[in-house]
This record gives C-alpha cells, sequence and structure tokens, in this order.
C-alpha cells in the first residue's frame, strides 16, 4: 500500500464516529467534545500530509508484468482445454482482457471506423452494378417512354365514355349494337363490352360498367312522413 493511500485510511478512521476513541468517551460529554475534535484536527492535517507525500512518493509499479499476463494466459489455456462449459467462457472473457490491455488505446475506436467502412464498401458494390446497368440500359428513359404511349394507362370508371354509339378506338366510325352492352365496330369488326371492360389498340384497359347507373332515381314515398305510429300498425293489421 502507498503511503498516502494509509495516511487517508487512517483519516478516514479518525472522522467516523463509530471509532474506538470517540465509543469510549462517550461516557462524558466534555470528554467526548475533545476527543471528537481532535480527531477530526487530527484527519485534517493527515490529509494534507497524504496530499503532500502524493507529489514525492514514486508511482506504485503496475502488476501487469509481461509474466503476470502470460500466467493469466495459462490459466485461459488450462480453462479452455477442460470439458467444463462455464470454465470454457472464463476463458473466452480472459482472452477479451488479454487482448483489451495489449491493444493500443486507438485499437477499438480503429476497429469500429473500419468496420463501417466495409459495410459501406459493401453497399457501394452491390448498389452500383444496378445503377450503372440501368444507366447503360437507359431505364429512366424507356419507363418516360411507356408512361407518354399510353400502352399501360388504367382507365378509372367514368374517366371513359361508359357507352357511345363511335367506335372508341376511330372516332367518328359507327358502332352497332349486337347484344347488352355489345358493340360492333363497323370497320374493324372488333366488339366492345361496355359492361365487362375492354382493351383499346394503344393497350389502355377501359374497366367496365353499366350506363344506367347515371339514370337511377331515388323514389321515396313522400306521404309518409305524415304516418302515425298508430296508423301504421293499424293499417298493417287491415
Amino acid at each position: 500500500m502507498r503511503i498516502a493511500d494509509m495516511l487517508i485510511s487512517i483519516a478516514q478512521w479518525l472522522e467516523s464516529p463509530n471509532n474506538e476513541a470517540i465509543l469510549l468517551a462517550e461516557y462524558d460529554d466534555n470528554c467526548l467534545k475533545v476527543v471528537s475534535e481532535s480527531c477530526v484536527a487530527a484527519s485534517v492535517l493527515l490529509k494534507r500530509a497524504a496530499q503532500t507525500v502524493e507529489t514525492i512518493e514514486p508511482a506504485e509499479e503496475s502488476k501487469l508484468t509481461p509474466q503476470s499476463l502470460d500466467e493469466l494466459s495459462a490459466i485461459a489455456d488450462a480453462f479452455d482445454a477442460s470439458n467444463d462449459p462455464n470454465l470454457k467462457k472464463q476463458a473466452s472473457v480472459i482472452d477479451e482482457l488479454l487482448l483489451s490491455i495489449a491493444a493500443p488505446p486507438d485499437f477499438f475506436n480503429k476497429k469500429e471506423a473500419a468496420e463501417d467502412q466495409r459495410i459501406k464498401d459493401l453497399q457501394t458494390k452491390y448498389q452500383n452494378p444496378s445503377k450503372e446497368l440501368a444507366s447503360l440500359n437507359e431505364t429512366k428513359k424507356s419507363i418516360k417512354d411507356i408512361d407518354n404511349s399510353g400502352m399501360a394507362k388504367q382507365y378509372n370508371i367514368m374517366e371513359h365514355a361508359l357507352s357511345t354509339r363511335y367506335d372508341p378506338d376511330h372516332p367518328g366510325t359507327m358502332v352497332s349494337r349486337v347484344g347488352d352492352g355489345l358493340w360492333l365496330s363497323e370497320m374493324t369488326k372488333k366488339t366492345y363490352d361496355y359492361n365487362n371492360g375492354f382493351s383499346l389498340m394503344d393497350g389502355s384497359k377501359v374497366p367496365g360498367g353499366n350506363v344506367s347507373e347515371q339514370s337511377q332515381v331515388d323514389q321515396r314515398e313522400f306521404h309518409t312522413i305524415f304516418d302515425t305510429r298508430e296508423g301504421r300498425l293499424s293499417g298493417y293489421n287491415q
């Protein structure tokens, strides 16, 4: 033990209300006062002396010597060679401690930075080929051309006529009715099914619908608003 540590330990004992001197002096208040004040004063002096000695006393030699580390490594090897799972776990812990002690101060920071850089490199490695391929095939331009062509357009209900007497692909060309919601183009002989939907020549999809839904009127019997509960019940019984 270092001298400074010993002096501080003694000072703490003197300050404690449970040291023997104070306990023995409790029989008399005056005696207890003198002993307590003396112990506190001595404690202050010892702490000052410990601070002074701390600057004079040489640093304590580290217990982490090459020999002690070799002995600890031998213990880890013995634990690892055993058949006890708990001892093998302790061997792994000792190995981690030995690596931490032997590593440079910035070892873990550098290791963590290297792992982060490795992840970024892998992300770049797997992302760049897809970007290069998209650029080589002009994917963005192709998508734009497809969108502008209307070949993949999907009409919503009411965005296209629910029924018409003209060919949807050839405006002005008459069509003839061949069934319920079925119309035949006079030019192309193509049948357009407005009930179930159909495809235009440009690839657009027109959903099915029924024009009759536009003209349905909700017929309400407004005279019933003047009925009473008794009148309705009597009417039902007749």
